[in-house]
């Protein structure tokens, strides 16, 4: 039977289970705000010598079945406002009243979006094209260093996403990612996709640096099983098929899952 290694990374401290049956070790390390694969690996590190002895880890990536990881991270993120501009183009003029009807929505939507919201008069007909180039050229030019589009018809959306790609291929826009909301969720609620879309694209680079970081220096210690991300589900999924709204809050819920256990 190979070992289950569990983590999970608050702002402070990172928490590393090892489990093997009924064979439990428990151990923990200080955050590394600045590359968290820092603190991922000294964890497992500490785990491997209370295991092993000194100078195992790679004995015990190599006993390991899974490893699983949970995070703190999203929900500090989105506390502490650290993460990338938004600009939010849509055809809705009232969407922004929508998103905004509490206060806490107000104070997010400010710190988030700000005045990076381009609202469009035209979808799918001549005036469209120059339009769409009005909108992003605005919008970059404010800091927008991801771009929400949300239309309000699905299938205008997915019109409207065509005419986008061919004014602004994805080598042209380089490192301003879009996002279009319909692509994201079906949420029959409006508001409900569009935050969601909103969120994910604010959370999207704090995750994908260290995720990525991690399972790459996994892979150089030539641990052949993908590194397991605990989603605010109940479920686990690989790295790159992980969405960073559903690493929001995973830490907490991972605790919970653990106290059922």
């Amino acid at each position: 039977m190979k070992y289950l290694v569990n983590l999970d990374n608050g702002g402070t401290l990172t928490d590393i289970c090892v489990v093997r049956g009924s064979e439990v070790s428990y151990t923990k390390t200080l955050t590394t705000p600045v590359d968290l694969s820092e603190c991922f690996f000294k964890g497992i590190t500490q785990a491997s010598e209370e295991i092993y002895g000194k100078d195992s880890l790679a004995k015990l990536l190599h006993n390991t079945d899974l490893i699983r990881y949970s995070s703190t991270q999203g929900t500090n993120a989105l506390v502490e406002r650290k993460g990338p501009k938004l600009g939010l183009i849509t055809d809705n003029h009232q969407l922004e009243t929508n998103l905004t009807a509490t206060k806490n929505q107000q104070d997010l939507f400010s710190s988030l979006v700000g005045d990076r919201l381009f609202l469009l008069n035209h979808v799918n007909d001549e005036g469209m094209e120059s339009e769409l180039v009005a909108a992003v050229n605005t919008l970059t030019n404010k800091g927008a260093e991801r771009l929400v589009v949300a239309i309000k018809d699905q299938e205008e959306e997915k019109s409207f996403k065509h005419t986008f790609l061919l004014q602004f291929p994805r080598h042209l826009l380089g490192s301003v990612p879009v996002l279009f909301s319909w692509e994201f969720t079906h949420d029959t609620s409006r508001t409900r996709r569009i935050w969601s879309a909103l969120l994910n694209s604010f959370l999207h680079p704090t995750m994908e640096r260290f995720l990525y970081s991690a399972e790459h220096r996994l892979k150089a210690h030539k641990v052949k099983n993908p590194l397991l991300i605990y989603r605010n589900d109940g479920a686990s999924s690989r790295v790159a098929k992980s969405v960073a709204l559903k690493t929001y809050s995973s830490g907490p819920r991972g605790g919970l899952r653990a106290l059922r256990l």
